[in-house]
């Protein structure tokens, strides 16, 4: 399906040609994001990511660059995460090369004007203001800082308002010289690609600066002894949670059985969780589950959007549920049925360019090595019942438990009595 060439300068070239199609997504990953910076620094991933957009020597202004995607009717977009950053442009084929002429110039050749970086800064701060608005996005840092403490991994992506604002020209160019370098970016392109693409990724990113690269420090392990509840006061009509524990990192087969456990436990509107906090209770709108990694650490991790006055209620039933895992094996038909969701979720994404470009990419640029659709699936397929509730064993252990908490509660007394009982 994919092809995988390593050009002269390092740089990793990955393809996926699909004919069928009229469309591309041409992407680029890069092995940098905010566990790479430093408090001083926290945020300047993010904002060097903004700062791209705003113009190139080939493509001087962000008027500009914005024109020049509008004119070809494509769409482009990038994002940053604590192990990872990416831009992309999606585009009718045809347009592969105006494509790639876009994000070469923005990765290699970015102005990063005094005045820009000024302006940009205000933009930011309300970015950062706009979130901690949602608090449904919102409980998702809270919680990872709890989870992670003090450290890179628990740092927000975006930084605070105080580090944006001190962020200057000279940083930035200093943290892309230290990461954006080709031996750790990947170059992908998916969609229906010309005979020649490995010359047009030559002609555009053969001449990416060499530049540095170094590691990110470890994720120093918490030691835990007893449950940790953080409560944000904020007052809000919905309660916003989230219950989790430390995972699984990206080499650990663990993660695929924590993928099955979250399926059965909060995905789809047939999960246990859906079923008892939802429909038979009407406590939530929204609830799931969910197991994510970084490269050396991980978090199973549950959400939900609870009535105020219902929320130790929620509570509760979440926990009722997560006991019951440890206490009795899961059905046949329930690991059957979270084993067909997750291929089935897979065949809807391998539609989208946009996400196979990312996940190769992505996977790539953090684990040196892809991990096809296919291996993934054979590792699903050989899950077990017991699999399940040893797993469930494992995590689900109140010393284990972090809570964090959005809405206009005053102390998290009760929160702390109910993960303790």
């Amino acid at each position: 399906m994919h092809k995988i060439k390593t050009l002269a300068n390092g740089l990793t070239l990955i393809t996926i040609d699909l004919p069928h199609l009229d469309s591309l997504t041409t992407l680029v990953a890069v092995g940098a994001g905010s566990r790479y910076e430093t408090r001083k620094t926290n945020g300047i991933s993010h904002f060097l990511e903004h700062m791209f957009f705003k113009g190139s020597t080939k493509f001087p202004s962000a008027e500009k660059i914005a024109t020049m995607v509008d004119s070809i009717g494509a769409v482009n977009n990038a994002a940053t995460d604590k192990e990872v950053t990416y831009y992309w442009i999606k585009s009718a084929a045809k347009h592969i090369k105006l494509a790639s002429d876009l994000l070469s110039s923005m990765i290699k050749e970015s102005l990063l004007t005094e005045e820009e970086i000024k302006r940009e800064k205000g933009v930011i701060v309300e970015e950062l203001r706009m979130y901690r608005d949602n608090p449904a996005r919102y409980v998702w840092e809270l919680y990872e800082r709890l989870q992670y403490g003090d450290q890179p991994l628990g740092w927000d992506i975006g930084g605070d308002e105080k580090t944006v604002a001190s962020i200057n020209r000279p940083q930035m160019f200093s943290y892309m010289d230290s990461l954006y370098a080709p031996d750790n970016m990947a170059l992908v392109y998916v969609g229906n690609l010309p005979d020649n693409i490995e010359e047009i990724a030559q002609e555009y990113f053969l001449d990416l600066p060499t530049r540095s690269k170094y590691p990110f420090k470890p994720y120093k392990k918490q030691k835990q002894t007893k449950a940790k509840v953080d409560v944000f006061h904020k007052v809000t009509d919905q309660a916003n949670l989230v219950l989790g524990m430390e995972g699984f990192d990206r080499d650990n087969d663990k993660r695929y059985i924590a993928r099955i456990l979250g399926a059965i436990l909060g995905e789809g509107m047939s999960s246990r969780l859906f079923i008892q906090v939802r429909e038979r209770r009407g406590l939530a709108y929204h609830v799931s589950a969910q197991h994510s990694s970084y490269k050396d650490t991980g978090s199973f991790t549950v959400y939900a959007g609870l009535k105020l006055e219902k929320v130790y209620d929620g509570l509760e039933v979440i926990l009722a549920e997560l006991q019951l895992l440890i206490s009795e094996k899961v059905t046949d038909d329930e690991l059957k049925k979270a084993k067909e969701m997750i291929r089935g979720r897979l065949a809807l994404q391998e539609e989208s360019t946009n996400f196979l470009a990312e996940y190769f990419g992505t996977t790539f640029v953090l684990d040196r090595k892809i991990t096809t659709f296919d291996a993934v699936l054979k590792k699903i397929d050989k899950i077990t019942k017991k699999d399940v509730q040893d797993l469930a064993k494992e995590l689900f252990v109140k010393e284990k438990y972090n809570l964090q908490v959005i809405g206009p509660f005053k102390t998290k007394d009760k929160f702390e009595q109910i993960l303790s009982s």
